[in-house]
């Protein structure tokens, strides 16, 4: 446990194993929950950094809005707190854009990329559905915050999940009630995404990049990775067949296989894996 401090503002983060630094950097109000599936498999190769973006977890709630590039020089000040010169960036969903924006501001602080679930920006994306926004921000009468979590996450999940690993969720919420998202902090972070756009620099990235995505995504529809995959000089693109935006959560062994087999190309320089599919 740990505080970066920038600008008046502290950015909680953990530090978890040892080995290749890598950094995990969470979704639009999630906090470091979010990473149950991939800590304990992954901090047995890698020095992982997790961090709480502003407004979320233990770190500043700070007056908004945010920007990525805000959060892209939190994270940076994580880089820096830890000693780290260069490291791997994991971002998943609006952290896919946090990632993308810090690769732009500092290039030589990154030796590769894994884009989970996430969007290039700009006009060419396809934003979160409209339908999807709303059921996210609506308010039900007499709804519980647990029932809430339960039907929203839901969004995000595959029908299956809830009924199958109903143990799995019951979980991720008690952890979500732990370490609840402020509404009004949750909305500065979605609003951060309005100006956002990696088309030009994604398009000169100098690092590979792994992209992952459900087929089914409803938060951030899957032709966004097609897109990034499209622009990206060094990339590749991991499809998960039939599941939805939370694709990590609910097939983390294959995700985490995925991300250190690309890792490891990396660090031995071919990191070449194309288009794959995940059944």
């Amino acid at each position: 446990m740990a505080i970066a401090h920038r600008n008046g503002s502290e950015v909680y983060y953990e530090v978890r194993g040892q080995g290749p630094p890598l950094v995990l950097v969470e979704g639009l109000g999630y906090g470091l929950w979010m990473w149950r599936g991939q800590s304990p498999a992954l901090e047995g190769r890698f020095r992982l950094i997790l961090l709480d973006n502003r407004g979320v977890g233990r770190s500043s709630p700070l007056p908004g809005p945010y920007s990525m590039a805000e959060f892209a020089r939190d994270t940076l000040a994580v880089l820096d707190a830890e000693g780290v010169e260069k490291a791997a960036l994991l971002g998943a969903s609006m952290g896919g854009a946090v990632v993308q924006a810090m690769a732009a501001l500092a290039p030589d602080r990154v030796s590769a990329l894994v884009l989970a679930c996430t969007t290039p920006g700009g006009p060419v994306a396809r934003p979160m559905p409209p339908e999807t926004f709303a059921e996210v921000t609506r308010v039900v009468p007499g709804e519980t915050e647990a029932d809430r979590l339960r039907r929203t996450m839901g969004i995000a999940l595959t029908t299956a999940f809830p009924r199958e690993r109903a143990a799995e969720l019951d979980a991720i919420i008690a952890d979500r009630l732990a370490s609840p998202t402020d509404p009004t902090q949750w909305m500065y972070q979605a609003l951060s995404a309005r100006e956002f756009d990696a088309c030009e620099s994604d398009a000169h990235l100098p690092v590979p990049a792994l992209i992952t995505t459900g087929t089914e995504d409803r938060v951030l529809p899957w032709t966004n990775s097609l897109l990034l995959y499209r622009m990206i000089p060094h990339a590749s693109l991991v499809l998960f067949r039939g599941q939805n935006h939370l694709h990590l959560i609910e097939r983390a062994t294959e995700f985490n296989a995925v991300v250190e087999r690309f890792l490891d190309s990396v660090a031995q320089g071919t990191s070449e894996i194309g288009v794959e599919e995940v059944r």
